[in-house]
């Protein structure tokens, strides 16, 4: 692993701990509790509605008020005989427990009624709400003291078949997300009615079944986990009914009890839970109640659904939370330390949903994890990429910005990535190096002023070095006029013959655009030569100590200089080796130039020109490289008169065309001067 790297993710590793640390402590400490419940609010969206096992609710309504209201007025003074008929209605349809949400606190002359169906049907529960808080957790699983309990008449109390507090309780936010199972009302201790409703509907003999503890409550048969508050969590089934009745709970209208219009499976063997269902009245928000509010009849129907079922919702273990916690931070720092910052924010987010799934999975077990290891990676992730930016990334720009004046950025920033690269030494490998040179630049010299000569050579320069650059080439020197550049290091390229041919085109393009420009300013007419081959090189850091440059040599290099000086011989602006031109593949439109013995080098080698992409090719220049294809062959097969003809029509069809030229006056002269047997087609290049 490269020092650079090394450094980067021990900071992400400091980073990770430090977040992991703060965040831990504030988790502890119950910060954000909040955001913590709303978190886990957002999980019941996450899946399906489910009906409810036990519970049907049967309403007072908005049809029912309105359907009784002409005969017996608003809620508040309707005839204790009304609800005596719909409990006899209900007895009728065997509904195991039925529990009267409503408080009939005020004697009334029609009570005996009431009373006499209660004690008739033998299962009704009757509710007790506390009054006046005072302190919290007075004993353990009692949530709350309260002055008094606050009860219906003696009468309906003692024609009950047991009873249980309705108190619903809030969290900061005002939102309903648990219930606590026991009150105390002066010295008294009472479970709450859903434990009542589920301790009848299973049959038990006691609704508590012993001394409760800090964190369960033993009743209905059951051990029920409660909360550090006393609560227990509610497992929501679903969105509430709203006033369309299309809830997890079903509901009944009340008046459609009282006149028999319910058939019996909709109540039977049920907890049939009687309450108000009007708008403005007992409604409460939930974590299902993102657009309307839940009832608190409803709400008591999700508690009993709840106990009963044994689906209980709980916090993962403590050494958990706080593991999960560490090894998001851990995570999101050392990805960002490690990773390019886009990359290390797709894997950021990857680790969100991860987690998202994770928590989703175990919320349907009962197990809540909590929102702190999302907050972990995001604070990470950010806190990760702001040391990159403001410190690493501050310090490597300024480091680029003074190599750059000496260095390409490929090369600038393969040595920031490992400084340790800037040691002497070299590799051997396959490379294609590229050589430019202005034709004609001493005559041009000698044209212009010292000061126009440099504004021309640096806008040129310039010019050149762009179109290497955008071809993700390696600027090694300027001389004099003279570009020398290299592929395939210090990165691996495996395209790099064809990445220095496509520079080139763009090179001769670029200054035949800028060739107006300069003329029209008074500057002289500048024409290029440039020469690519392909080959084994060495490639490295070479000479002194405390001056190095990057750079490659080889015989290679040198070949791609001859080739360089074969630009003016045939009068084309890019010449290829054979290297480059198998290498450089078929995207490229090349010609045969030659077998040309250069200086220094006793083996011939064959050369091309390259002419663009084949891309751009139309049918004219398609035909005029067939036709020189032809040319060359009957050239080369010593039918000179023959390849006469041809070069000459190639030459009427593009004067301009400098191989064409020079093979005509070769085939003539040859021709007219046959050689020996031993001709071979080779041209001794004299110049370097």
């Amino acid at each position: 692993m490269r020092p650079g790297a090394r450094r980067r993710l021990l900071v992400g590793a400091v980073i990770g701990a430090v977040v992991a640390a703060v965040l831990g402590a504030a988790f502890l400490a119950g910060y954000f509790e909040g955001v913590q419940a709303r978190a886990i609010d957002w999980l019941f969206v996450t899946r399906p509605t489910r009906p409810a096992r036990a519970c049907t609710l049967v309403a007072i309504d908005q049809r029912s008020y309105r359907e009784l209201l002409p005969e017996h007025g608003t809620v508040a003074t309707w005839p204790r005989a009304l609800y005596a008929r719909a409990l006899a209605r209900l007895g009728e349809l065997g509904p195991r427990v039925i529990v009267l949400d409503i408080f009939f606190d005020a004697a009334r002359p029609d009570d005996a009624e009431l009373t006499a169906v209660m004690r008739r049907l033998g299962n009704v529960l009757t509710p007790a709400e506390a009054q006046v808080p005072r302190e919290a957790r007075p004993a353990p699983g009692v949530a709350q003291a309260f002055d008094v309990f606050l009860r219906p008449t003696p009468a309906v109390r003692a024609a009950g078949a047991g009873e249980g507090f309705v108190n619903v309780t809030t969290d900061p936010d005002t939102v309903v997300r648990a219930m606590p199972l026991l009150l105390r009302g002066g010295a008294e201790d009472m479970p709450a009615i859903a434990l009542a409703a589920v301790a009848r509907f299973v049959r038990r003999p006691a609704v508590i079944d012993g001394p409760p503890t800090e964190t369960e409550v033993y009743a209905a048969g059951r051990a029920i986990p409660v909360s550090p508050d006393g609560g227990m969590r509610i497992n929501f089934l679903g969105a509430p009914a709203g006033v369309t009745g299309s809830g997890s709970v079903p509901v009944l209208s009340f008046v459609d009890v009282l006149e028999g219009r319910v058939e019996r499976a909709a109540v039977r063997d049920r907890i049939v839970i009687l309450g108000q269902l009007l708008r403005g009245a007992d409604e409460h928000s939930t974590p299902t109640a993102a657009h309307t509010r839940m009832w608190g009849a409803e709400v008591l129907a999700h508690a009993v659904e709840t106990i009963l079922s044994d689906r209980y919702l709980v916090d993962a273990p403590l050494g958990v939370q706080a593991a999960l916690l560490a090894a998001a931070a851990l995570l999101a720092a050392l990805l960002t330390a490690a990773w390019r910052p886009w990359r290390a924010l797709a894997g950021t987010l990857a680790l969100m949903a991860l987690y998202f799934v994770a928590a989703v999975l175990a919320f349907e077990r009962g197990i809540m994890l909590s929102g702190f290891p999302v907050a972990a990676l995001a604070l990470a992730f950010a806190a990760t990429l702001v040391y990159r930016v403001v410190f690493e990334q501050a310090e490597q720009r300024r480091v680029r910005d003074v190599m750059g004046h000496y260095l390409s950025p490929s090369v600038s920033r393969w040595v920031l990535d490992d400084p340790a690269r800037l040691a002497l030494g070299g590799a051997t490998r396959e490379m294609t190096v590229l050589f430019s040179d202005v034709r004609g630049f001493t005559a041009i010299s000698r044209r212009l002023s010292p000061q126009a000569l440099v504004t021309l050579l640096n806008e040129l320069m310039s010019l050149l070095t762009a179109a290497i650059f955008r071809h993700d080439g390696t600027v090694d020197k300027f001389i004099g006029d003279a570009v020398m550049a290299f592929w395939n290091a210090p990165q691996a390229q495996p395209d790099h013959a064809a990445r220095a041919c496509l520079a080139a085109l763009d090179m001769v393009t670029t200054v035949e655009q800028a060739r107006p420009q300069w003329e029209r300013a008074g500057l002289p007419h500048v024409e290029m030569g440039i020469g690519i081959n392909t080959g084994a090189m060495v490639v490295g850091n070479m000479g002194s100590r405390d001056r190095l440059a990057y750079t490659v040599m080889g015989d290679a290099v040198n070949v791609a200089s001859r080739l360089e000086g074969l630009c003016k011989v045939y009068g084309v602006r890019v010449v290829i080796g054979e290297a480059t031109h198998a290498a450089a593949g078929d995207a490229l439109a090349c010609r045969y130039l030659d077998r040309v013995r250069v200086k220094g080098r006793d083996a011939p080698l064959t050369v091309y020109e390259v002419l663009g992409r084949r891309d751009d090719m139309d049918a004219a220049q398609a035909e005029r490289l067939r036709a020189w294809d032809r040319a060359i062959a009957l050239y080369l097969s010593r039918r000179w008169f023959e390849a006469v003809e041809v070069f000459a029509g190639l030459v009427s069809a593009a004067p301009g065309d400098g191989p064409s030229r020079v093979y005509l006056e070769r085939a003539r002269a040859l021709d007219s001067r046959p050689p020996g047997g031993d001709w071979d087609g080779v041209f001794e290049a004299e110049t370097k």
